[in-house]
This record gives C-alpha cells, sequence and structure tokens, in this order.
C-alpha cells in the first residue's frame, strides 16, 4: 500500500514538474508548421525560407489565439484562429509530460 502510494505520488510529480508551459507549445506549433511546410514546399532555400517564416508566423497566431487550460498534470490547449464563435472550427492539443498531442482538429 506505502510503495503504491509513493509511486503514484512520484508519477504526480513528475507530471507536475514536465506540465507544458505556453512557450513549449509555441515551439511545438513552430517546429511542426516548419516540418509540414518544408515537406510541401521543399527543400531548396527558397522552400527553407517561405518555411521558416510560416512557422515563425504560426507559433505568433498560436500565443495570441490559444487558449491555456491548467489541470496542474496536464494542459488542454485550444488555438481558435477566428476567436470563440461557437463553431467546431478549433485545434485541441494534450500537454502532458513535456510532450503534446492533437485530440482534436476542426470539424470541418
Amino acid at each position: 500500500m506505502r510503495i503504491g502510494l509513493v509511486l503514484l505520488l512520484t508519477v504526480a510529480g513528475v507530471l507536475y514538474l514536465y506540465n507544458p508551459k505556453p512557450r513549449a507549445f509555441e515551439e511545438y506549433v513552430r517546429n511542426r508548421a516548419a516540418e509540414h511546410l518544408q515537406q510541401e514546399l521543399g527543400s531548396s532555400a527558397v522552400g527553407r525560407a517561405f518555411a521558416d517564416a510560416g512557422a515563425d508566423l504560426a507559433a505568433v497566431l498560436a500565443r495570441k489565439a490559444a487558449r491555456r487550460d491548467n489541470y496542474y498534470l496536464w494542459s488542454i490547449y485550444t488555438v481558435d484562429p477566428d476567436g470563440d464563435d461557437g463553431e467546431k472550427d478549433y485545434w485541441r492539443f494534450l500537454g502532458i509530460g513535456g510532450q503534446f498531442f492533437l485530440i482534436e482538429r476542426p470539424a470541418r
């Protein structure tokens, strides 16, 4: 019983420490956008330049349009570019253990 409690508290402590902050989410969006854009635009100098610019733009959008719901052991990040208008046109990410996972994408 005691070992189980210690293990549970240890796991909770690690999740608390590695709950991703908003800056980590921006970096995640920047990296994902850069990967996707480089794949679409190619690895030429022009393609890399556009991919980097697009990734920076996506990170700015993530900073301005993302809402973080912090549950201390994990966070839910919702990115709704056109604001909360009642439509399901947003992306939702789970941030846990220093990682991000896409859990919902726009309905369209």
